[in-house]
């Protein structure tokens, strides 16, 4: 998944679980907010994601009315780039888009650094607190880390900091003798270290930096520090009973942080949503088991619906029907792609001749097959596959029986091809130039050759699924794509439910230097020299055509 892919369907989880948490923040354990956190970290740091059958993204690829090809999960978030946008040449090298995420994520990473640096050096100046109450204490409360407790001048409220040897930083103005305030205060801190609160807290703040751009993620960052305070709110109700609600929360109150200034990747309390904290503490109740069946519930089916992509069988279910509609299509025939049928291919078996695992590609000892071509079978044996490397044609002996199957050139590939589509370009005469026949048929078709064709195109953004037979660039699906060189159109194809026109931009020697916009009134203009040059490409074919067969 791009990077504006991940950042859109987190977004689409934050909005749904914001309004979760504002109808159940007080019905729900606080949990079930940071398994939900959780599961959009995953989608915002995390690439790649598993498919699911049920999942929102299936939906969203099943083909409209009428429409043949289904949009797989990676792409179904194009920007909104508008296609009759200026003209913005896009190279090789770094795009503009990725020069302004890299400065905005730069400059999140400085700022969070150079707070967490600061921080860390007035916590490195802190003292150990020793005495009787921390002594028993941290003997009471052992931990595979070990777990210090400090105190300081530059702070006004507990917090916590570091993960492998984490420090409980008290305020130097903290009451020692007040044993019961602070083992709720101790108890919280706590909490937050069995918990690793602060890899959690590191991973937010690396999301938020990658996702700078994303306002969503902002708002995901403030609730989930919320939560993650909430959660450790009521596990230390849970611990000393709900009978210590009202004490613990005139600590908080008490331990309210008075100063404004960001403490990163730290535990704290603080003065921020200090009401809607007070208020949940109070709101805290016995779990009961519809508690947790709900809580259960709402993390499965957020996690399965908004939290997966599209099942693979969403994006292939309707294949055959695109692939036999392009192989029976009059238009740009040596575009097709045929799906073997394992009936027919079943007798070269033991010839090397296998289909994929998918179904989709014919194999000539593990090697995708180009052409395959059986001129003496008794049912139709041709396959050809643009994609493919191997030219193959079946040899048989007098009495018809197959003898093997060989490779065969591409001069012998190209006579079957022509032997087989050949007929809807002319049917009583051979047609000798078959080159300009077949650049004709490539103009009039919807796509060109394939996915090779399109190979060259890929250092500069293109990614052509020839599967589905859909083009993206960058996210972006493709509405229409040009390739034109000095009145020679190598490339032209046209896709109504894209939405962005491209023009391949090439110098003075012809070599492709970048891709870039154009408007729909460029690509009319596009579509009319192109409609020209095809006619142009016909009528000469059917000069030589009348000049050789024309009566002498």
């Amino acid at each position: 998944m791009s990077l504006l892919q991940m950042s859109i369907s987190a977004a689409v989880m934050i909005f749904i679980i914001t309004v979760i948490r504002a109808i159940a923040i007080n019905r729900l354990p606080k949990k079930t907010f940071i398994a939900l956190w959780g599961i959009v970290l995953l989608r915002l740091l995390v690439p790649f994601t598993l498919p699911s059958p049920i999942s929102v993204y299936s939906l969203a690829v099943r083909p409209k009315a009428g429409q043949t090809g289904s949009t797989p999960i990676l792409n179904i978030f194009p920007s909104s780039t508008n296609a009759a946008a200026p003209a913005v040449t896009v190279t090789a090298g770094i795009s503009p888009w990725m020069w302004v995420w890299g400065i905005g994520l730069a400059l999140c990473i400085l700022y969070f650094t150079i707070a967490y640096i600061r921080c860390r050096r007035q916590f490195m100046i802190s003292r150990p607190a020793e005495n009787d109450f921390t002594v028993k204490w941290l003997a009471e409360h052992k931990c595979r880390r070990p777990v210090s407790i400090r105190q300081t001048e530059k702070i006004t409220a507990p917090l916590t900091y570091g993960i492998l040897r984490p420090v409980i930083l008290m305020p130097s103005q903290t009451d020692w003798t007040d044993t019961k305030k602070l083992k709720y205060v101790l108890a919280h801190e706590y909490v937050h270290i069995r918990r690793f609160d602060g890899v959690t807290k590191f991973l937010l703040t690396a999301a938020l930096c990658i996702h700078w751009f994303n306002p969503l993620v902002w708002v995901m960052y403030v609730l989930a520090n919320r939560d993650i305070e909430l959660s450790c709110d009521e596990k230390v109700v849970r611990l000393f009973g709900e009978t210590v609600k009202s004490a613990y929360a005139l600590t908080l109150i008490g331990m309210e942080e008075k100063k404004s200034g960001l403490t990163p990747l730290c535990n704290h309390f603080s003065r921020n949503a200090i009401e809607e904290r007070i208020v949940a503490i109070m709101k805290i109740k016995k779990t009961t088991v519809f508690n947790l069946a709900a809580a259960c519930a709402v993390v499965a089916v957020i996690g399965s619906t908004f939290g997966t992509s599209a099942a693979a069988e969403s994006v292939s279910q309707n294949l055959p029907a695109i692939e036999e509609a392009i192989v029976t299509s009059p238009d740009g025939p040596y575009a097709s792609k045929f799906l073997p049928d394992p009936d027919i291919y079943a007798k070269y078996s033991s010839y090397g001749i296998s289909i994929s695992q998918d179904g989709k590609r014919l194999l000539y000892n593990g090697q995708d097959v180009r052409l395959f071509a059986d001129e003496h079978s008794d049912g139709e044996a041709f396959y050809y596959d643009e994609a493919g490397t191997a030219n193959l044609a079946v040899t048989r002996n007098s009495l018809g029986e197959i003898t093997g199957v060989d490779t065969i050139s591409e001069e012998a590939a190209q006579k079957y091809r022509s032997a087989f589509f050949g007929a809807d370009v002319n049917s009583t005469a051979q047609v000798n130039n078959e080159n300009e026949v077949n650049a004709a048929a490539q103009i009039n078709s919807k796509e060109v050759s394939g996915g090779t064709k399109f190979e060259q195109y890929s250092p500069y953004g293109i990614d052509y699924i020839s599967e589905v037979n859909i083009m993206y660039f960058k996210g972006q699906r493709v509405k229409v794509f040009i390739d034109e060189s000095a009145g020679v159109f190598n490339a032209f194809w046209t896709d109504e439910d894209g939405t962005v026109n491209l023009s391949v931009v090439r110098d003075s020697s012809g070599q492709i230097t970048g891709i870039e916009t154009i408007s729909e009134e460029k690509v009319q203009d596009y579509r009319v020299a192109a409609d020209n040059y095809e006619q142009d490409l016909l009528n000469g074919v059917e000069e030589k055509i009348a000049e050789k067969y024309s009566d002498k």
